[in-house]
């Protein structure tokens, strides 16, 4: 639009456009009206036009005083509200879009914008209106209300006891959760129950983190807790008031953002609004002025790597009222580190046992730059030799990978923010293939199978498969390591963490890996007990781990290249026991493991039901199974996987090896 159309505002638009048509569609009978008609027929337009006017006005005005009302309850935005702070240099994202449209549309699609967005229809991906959820002896009766969205609370006697606006909204990929603003002050209180996204179903929010199922109840607050990497520069502003905590808290931008990766773009802008400036500012290996490019080619892969690592990584705060107050410290190009108010944690560093003297307590502190975190802290995200066990700590893993330490391999090495070809996982093009590998190995390219002693287009001939297994716990599933290693049974017996040939050879013992590795790789053969020389790995696992590796066995019992590579016939009896774990993170995958089975695809189970439903649910998808095992007349048992001649578990091992059971009660820290 141009001219006079371009400064009349779209709803203008709305309301002159059809008054405009209905004068046009009555000319024709003007031409023949006396003065009486032509003047009726006239008004007819302008009353129109006024009734449609009045119309408009009534729906902005209660957008707008919704819309002012949301805001007021949620963390103040740079690009939605006046500066607060003079010396903001963050601007949003809406400032990148006009000049560089193309990364402000790849990034837009992607998972790190709806991070955490405003309650608003375009946002909230669960079914909401008309929803009843169970609260205790209470009831929550959700409703829509225009674009706004509500949860009454009903007491066990029927009587409305509270009515409550959402808030905000964080995650977009596998989970989403809702939160609650406060009225004095902008904190925001968590909604107890989250929408499972690819399940399309409400659970509540305590069933979705693998916790210990007897441990006090978690009430995070999102400005306590989640601003850190959900927002881009947040400052948290808690205090505490007669009535409790309460929060004044800003962030640039909701969401993980423009700014979050390149630094505060006010200098860029005013530098490139000189038309001098864009012209010579054009050339595109050098970096923008006022801003940093994480790209390797301008930027080190150190640093780069620790522009991903202010989020994908544990850290310590050396000074947490500092940071609550004042926000992060660390700027893209900077380091991670104490002056930065933020040490990403390398426990490959210090395993072993704590400091047992102040003295050996400073001495840690100056070696590492934070003091020990303790034993507890460690076992809930890390594996006992460092290696980090729980998802979005990538970095940590990244700090302990050789091609990190030795080379030059980043983050970018293998991800894009902007190329991606799924952005699911981010992955540049080809990334995805053994392409990630060998764009540094081409040695191994040349002569794959000589290397994995698999044939080429197999799941064993897979770098990630086996350098980088699924040994993270995250999101009720597995996810890849981020810490590059090779599979070693010595490891595994260290470490309680199963190696990447038993991860897909599921139906294999210690024994048989320790026999390849020794042959193909030269390893020396790892003493082994009698379970281990003769039983599944990942089995044993299974029944003997902690709730950490029970997730991480049950998941891979569904993975099909371990399905392809161990058969699947023998899976749903073990799958079937361990939909009753007293973990519902694990009860939930041993559900979706059991499904990756054609004979059980649409087996029923609520895994954050009461136990009287769930133990029903279970008897029946176990008598639904059971019918279709085939006849095993004569057939021998199958050892490794402690199948009997029928087909299903030997109930005596299975109670002989549950009974060794690490029951530690454990929260893995997501």
């Amino acid at each position: 639009m141009s001219g006079v159309t371009a400064a009349i505002d779209s709803p203008g638009l709305e309301i002159i456009i059809p008054a405009l048509l209905l004068v046009v569609a009555i000319f024709p009978f003007l031409l023949n009206a006396n003065r009486n008609q032509a003047l009726g027929l006239l008004a007819a337009p302008l009353l129109l036009a006024l009734g449609l006017g009045y119309l408009k006005y009534q729906a902005d005005h209660t957008a707008a005083a919704s819309e002012g009302e949301l805001l007021r309850a949620t963390p103040t935005q740079v690009r939605l509200s006046p500066d607060t702070d003079p010396s903001n240099a963050y601007t949003s994202s809406q400032t990148c879009r006009a000049c560089h449209p193309g990364e402000y549309d790849s990034w837009h699609k992607s998972y790190h914008r709806t991070m955490t967005q405003l309650a608003k229809p375009d946002a909230v991906l669960a079914k909401w209106h008309g929803t009843e959820l169970p609260l205790g002896e209470a009831r929550l009766h959700l409703e829509k209300k225009g674009d706004e969205y509500w949860v009454t609370t009903f007491g066990p006697d029927g009587i409305k006891q509270a009515v409550q606006r959402m808030t905000m909204t964080t995650g977009s990929h596998h989970l989403q959760v809702y939160w609650v603003g406060d009225k004095a002050g902008n904190m925001q209180h968590p909604f107890p129950y989250g929408w499972l996204i690819s399940d399309q179903k409400w659970a509540p929010v305590e069933d979705t983190f693998l916790r210990n199922p007897h441990g006090a109840p978690v009430d995070a607050k999102w400005n306590k807790v989640c601003i850190e990497c959900h927002s881009v520069a947040g400052k948290a502003a808690v205090s505490m008031t007669r009535q409790g905590q309460t929060a004044r808290t800003e962030v640039a931008e909701l969401g993980i953002s423009c700014e979050a990766c390149h630094g505060p773009a006010r200098e860029h802008i005013a530098h490139f609004q000189n038309p001098f400036n864009r012209y010579t500012g054009r050339d595109k290996a050098k970096d923008a002025h006022g801003i940093k490019n994480p790209d390797t080619g301008k930027m080190d892969h150190r640093k780069s790597a620790q522009v991903c690592g202010q989020c994908h990584s544990y850290q310590f705060t050396p000074n947490p009222p500092k940071r609550l107050a004042q926000g992060p410290s660390f700027l893209p190009g900077g380091d991670l580190n104490a002056a930065a108010n933020a040490v990403a944690v390398q426990p490959s560093k210090f395993t072993g046992a704590s400091p047992k003297s102040q003295a050996e307590a400073r001495q840690f502190a100056a070696s590492h730059g934070h003091p020990h975190p303790g034993g507890e802290w460690l076992t809930d995200r890390f594996w006992p030799d460092g290696m980090v066990r729980v998802t979005g700590r990538e970095y940590n893993g990244l700090l302990d990978t050789p091609c990190f330490q030795r080379g030059k391999m980043s983050c970018l090495s293998c991800h894009s923010m902007h190329d991606y070809h799924d952005r699911n996982d981010q992955l540049a093009p080809r990334m995805e293939t053994n392409a990630a590998c060998t764009q540094c190995h081409e040695d191994i390219r040349e002569n794959l199978t000589a290397h994995t002693k698999h044939a080429a287009n197999s799941a064993g001939s897979s770098c990630y498969n086996c350098h980088m297994p699924h040994t993270t716990y995250g999101l009720l599933s597995a996810i890849r390591s981020h810490q590059i290693d090779s599979p070693s049974v010595a490891a595994q017996l260290k470490t309680g963490r199963v190696n990447a040939c038993n991860l897909c050879h599921i139906n294999q013992s210690l024994n048989w890996t320790n026999g390849h590795l020794a042959e193909w790789y030269n390893h020396k053969p790892a003493k082994l007990n009698a379970e281990a020389k003769h039983i599944s790995s990942v089995l044993e696992m299974l029944l003997k781990g902690d709730a950490g590796q029970r997730a991480i066995a049950a998941w891979h019992m569904g993975w099909e290249p371990a399905r392809q590579a161990s058969g699947g016939d023998w899976q749903a009896g073990w799958l079937l026991r361990t939909m009753d774990d007293p973990y519902s993170a694990v009860r939930y995958i041993a559900h979706k493991a059991l499904q990756a089975d054609p004979r059980l695809a649409k087996a029923e189970f609520d895994y954050a039901a009461p136990l009287a439903k769930r133990t029903t649910q279970i008897q029946k998808n176990r008598a639904d199974w059971e019918k279709q095992l085939p006849d095993q007349t004569g057939v021998a048992q199958q050892i490794e996987v402690l199948i009997d001649g029928q087909g299903k578990p030997i109930e005596a091992e299975a109670r002989r090896l549950e009974a060794k059971r690490n029951n530690r009660p454990m929260t893995l820290q997501e």
